[in-house]
């Protein structure tokens, strides 16, 4: 019983120091909106997408996610999991379900100025 009580509390830590992802980049990744997911990009963005894998600027990044999503019709965003990681960032893991099938995603972010800029951002198939 006292090891169920620790699990718990621990779990329950975790949660609540993760920060999650923003509920606008949330909608904006449910609507494949890339020009308001851009907006959280920095100077260059980490990014790993069918077909595209490399450190881009900010217009190559919105560019290259906008084809994504005209040939993946965005239909729905979950995140399934939420957690901290080194020098102060913060991760995100969804689902993200389109017209040609379920991607999982993975956001790697910090907050600046209560603004969250994404580091890197990987969508891989969920096959």
């Amino acid at each position: 019983m006292r090891k169920l009580f620790i699990f718990l509390f621990l779990s329950l830590t975790l949660l609540v120091n993760a920060t999650p992802v923003s509920d606008n980049l949330a909608m904006a990744l449910k609507q494949g909106n890339s020009t308001e997911i851009a907006k959280h990009f920095g100077k260059s963005v980490d990014m790993s997408i069918p077909g595209d894998e490399g450190v881009f600027s900010q217009i190559q990044a919105k560019l290259i996610l906008k084809t994504f999503f005209l040939k993946n019709k965005p239909s729905d965003f979950t995140i399934v999991h939420n957690g901290d990681s080194k020098n102060n960032s913060h991760y995100s893991i969804g689902n993200l379900k389109t017209s040609k099938g379920t991607y999982r995603t993975y956001i790697l972010y910090k907050e600046v100025d209560k603004k969250v800029i994404i580091l890197e951002l990987k969508i891989e198939s969920d096959e």
